[in-house]
């Protein structure tokens, strides 16, 4: 478990990554299933992944079989919902077996729902919430190489779209998009460490991913801007502006923010800092 010790310890090594899991790791990122050593076993596909994920996404809780049926089912309940529903939890309970020892007898009955059992060390989602958290504290004491370490450490642990495959209620996809944000937040707050650090290449590659997926962000344009101005590449920095108003205009139908533009004419006139960080 991770735990402020290991904060501490990670001011002494710029490679340190926290103790962040057991040897096996329940998973939500991707695919869901149960990963160790010798490799993934995802879910069966179906019902049976839906409840898995249901009932991680509220792991070490009960959730009331009424409940589980109508996050299950939604608005097409069937006659035979909880006969159903029975059936399911003997087939994930299955499948816990194979994919881990003792798993099986992780999913208990308990009153009228089930509640899985999982440790925090052992989601790869809140052992994701608990590195972030670290970089985070890291960062506003002043600690750049511990925060790096923790960041790098929380973003190798998302190894794909939430849930991905799965159909969720509503309630649940407002969760899952709350979590996806966060990993979001996450991957920025690890880029504006890199160029804090001077890290301007691994910076630059992993903006120009996120932006694909999020090209109207202003923040990820203006760290992709500063790590090409201070990777001594202004000529793509301005280019990078262009782009962006371009696409900021089309878009949206008004001009960058007056930050953006600010650092624009910063690195317009050569008046752009080549160290630190001063972006947003």
């Amino acid at each position: 478990m991770v735990t402020t010790d290991v904060l501490t310890e990670s001011r002494r090594s710029a490679r340190l990554r926290a103790p962040v899991a057991a040897e096996r790791m329940f998973r939500l990122t991707g695919a869901p299933g149960v990963e160790d050593g010798t490799g993934r076993r995802t879910a069966p596909k179906g019902m049976t992944a839906t409840l898995m994920t249901v009932l991680l996404l509220r792991a070490n809780h009960v959730v009331d079989s009424g409940v589980l049926v109508g996050l299950l089912w939604q608005e097409s309940e069937p006659q035979s919902a909880k006969a159903n529903l029975r059936q399911y939890v003997s087939k994930l309970r299955r499948f816990l077996a194979e994919a881990a020892p003792e798993g099986g007898s992780r999913l208990r009955s308990i009153g009228g729902g089930y509640l899985l059992e999982v440790r925090r060390s052992e989601l790869d989602v809140t052992c994701f919430e608990d590195l972030s958290d670290l970089g985070r504290r890291a960062l506003e004491a002043g600690e750049v190489t511990a925060a790096r370490a923790y960041l790098e450490a929380s973003i190798e642990l998302w190894s794909g779209p939430l849930c991905q495959g799965v159909a969720l209620a509503p309630e649940l996809e407002t969760e899952v998009h709350s979590r996806q944000d966060l990993w979001l937040a996450t991957h920025q707050m690890l880029v504006r460490t890199r160029i804090q650090v001077g890290d301007y290449g691994h910076a630059i590659a992993e903006v120009r991913q996120l932006l694909v997926a999020h090209p109207l962000s202003e923040d990820l344009w203006g760290m992709l801007m500063l790590a090409l101005y201070r990777s001594y590449r202004r000529g793509e920095a301005l280019e990078a502006f262009r782009a962006a108003r371009g696409l900021i205009v089309r878009e949206l139908g008004i001009e960058p923010t007056p930050q953006l533009q600010r650092l624009h004419q910063s690195i317009l006139s050569g008046d752009c800092p080549l160290e630190g960080f001063d972006w947003p």
